[in-house]
């Protein structure tokens, strides 16, 4: 009797078990009223009618307000129209409610993510993600939170961004995300396979494009990077009213790359020139639309100051670049306001405008105290006005920031040279050719200290040395003569003079 009666109990147990574990849903009977409310608010969902998606959703609520899955779809219209702070607390809502909703944490994540909480829309993600792993589009967003610079994890988007395309082979987004998760890996051929594979899925898309473009530009790749950013900017449209009109990073991009490229020694002088031309007319896109907001305006006056000055335009490149100091708000640390500083000093230096330029390279040094251009500038005006110790003193603060710059190595054997003092020039202009093993001005202008010193054997060997890294350098060619004649050795003396004149004569 005692085991018939323990058997009733389990029995029992068993019964009320079954009875909780049953779904949610199959035990509430909805309104009807509030039941069509909510197939109405989704049928506005689908066809993206977000304001009147939420009347009728709202109408649910009113209705019966413990329906999860009508907060949800206000939720998911409220997102639609970036109106992320109150999205966020409809999705809070439905999870209060249900919250084995994934949907919810995935449309909560979106909206932390839009409002810069990382660790919340991470935690969101994740969840989502437990609840439902067959969703592509809660394993793209956890994708693509994870390349986010703040959280940078590209190994574990890679996985997540896998799955997405796995369940969705095309999704062009998650396709891009992967090619940026690859890229941070520097995985550059699979990252460049993916961004293709994304423009196939979705041509018109431009931010494809824009990433496609930093990479190439990662890899000094200019000519591809710059039809790559010139693609993003025809199909760019704005997606917010705040979006500006035109695609301004993608023009200041693409003015930057055209100056890079432009100054690649193998890139033909007509060539430099039109792209020089070329920077201009994209800065002045920008400028059109913001002439003088920073730092947009700012970015664009340097880019085009830096083109007027490599075209030989000084005074125009001065006026560009007082512009873009004269936009950054007091105080502030901008980044580009040293280059600006720098450059302009170089304007006023080929302008004669030594006393002016100095003040420009003081300034540009006082911002940026690790970059040695600007003693090496100050060198260059106290060289022009034949201070050559004021000039040796430049230099070697120069050298000081930087004890590999052979440059600064060679003017101050250069200042020394002017003053006589041979021994010295020979020191520095060793110090550069360590640095700079292959190049032969170093080694010629050593082969002319040396022969100054009389010590023609040295001076041989500097110019010989010369013209074994450049077999085209006339003057190494004469110099070797002139050392040879030193040494009494007048017929091979006569040989190096009959190159040096072919030399002269090919290039004349």
């Amino acid at each position: 009797m005692r085991c018939m009666s323990r058997y009733c109990c389990i029995l029992f147990a068993v019964a009320v078990v079954g009875a909780v574990s049953v779904p949610a849903d199959a035990q509430i009977t909805r309104d009807p009223e509030a039941e069509a409310a909510y197939t109405a608010g989704k049928e506005q969902l689908k066809q993206e009618k977000w304001e009147e998606a939420i009347a009728d959703f709202s109408k649910a609520i009113s209705i019966d307000s413990g329906y999860a899955e009508a907060y949800l779809g206000r939720a998911d219209a409220l997102r639609a129209l970036e109106d992320y702070s109150t999205a966020l607390e409809n999705y809070s809502h439905a999870l209060e409610m249900n919250d084995q909703l994934a949907s919810a944490y995935n449309g909560r994540g979106v909206c932390y993510r839009e409002m810069n909480q990382i660790d919340l829309a991470l935690s969101d993600f994740n969840n989502a993600s437990d609840l439902d792993r067959r969703d592509p589009e809660i394993a793209a967003n956890l994708g693509n939170l994870l390349i986010d610079p703040r959280v940078n994890d590209p190994v574990s988007a890679l996985r997540w961004l896998d799955k997405a395309i796995e369940l969705d082979p095309k999704n062009a987004e998650a396709y891009r995300n992967r090619g940026w998760a690859h890229a941070q890996m520097r995985e550059f051929d699979q990252a460049i396979a993916d961004l293709k594979k994304s423009i196939e899925l979705d041509p018109e898309e431009y931010e494809t494009y824009s990433t496609l473009a930093s990479i190439y530009f990662f890899q000094d790749d200019f000519k591809s990077g710059i039809e790559a950013i010139s693609q993003a900017i025809e199909k760019y449209k704005p997606k917010k009213s705040s979006d500006p009109e035109k695609y301004i990073s993608g023009y200041l991009s693409r003015a930057d790359a055209k100056l890079r490229l432009a100054k690649k020694e193998d890139t033909d002088p007509a060539r430099r020139k039109s792209l020089f031309e070329e920077v201009i007319a994209d800065t002045d896109v920008v400028l059109g639309e913001f002439p003088d907001r920073y730092p947009e305006a700012g970015v664009a006056l340097l880019r085009r100051g830096l083109a007027l000055r490599l075209l030989g335009r000084f005074a125009e490149a001065s006026k560009a670049l007082t512009d873009a100091i004269q936009l950054v708000p007091a105080g502030s640390e901008s980044p580009y306001l040293a280059e600006a500083y720098l450059k302009r000093g170089i304007c006023w230096h080929y302008q004669g405008q030594d006393s002016l330029a100095r003040g420009d390279f003081q300034e540009a040094a006082s911002i940026d105290f690790e970059d040695p251009l600007p003693q090496l500038w100050i060198g260059f005006t106290y060289a022009q006005e034949q201070d050559y110790r004021a000039a040796i003193e430049s230099y070697g603060e120069a050298i000081a920031k930087d004890p590999s710059f052979a440059l600064a190595y060679v003017n101050r054997g250069l200042a020394y040279m002017q003053l006589g003092e041979f021994k010295k020039a020979i020191e520095n202009f060793n110090e550069a050719i360590r640095n700079e093993p292959t190049h032969a001005s170093h080694f010629y202008k050593r082969g002319v200290a040396h022969l100054r010193l009389h010590e023609y054997q040295k001076a041989f060997d500097s110019f010989h040395l010369a013209t074994l890294n450049d077999e085209n350098m006339a003057e190494a060619f004469d110099g070797a003569a002139k050392a040879l004649k030193g040494l009494g050795r007048s017929e091979l003396a006569a040989q190096y003079e009959r190159r040096a004149n072919a030399l002269k004569s090919a290039g004349s």
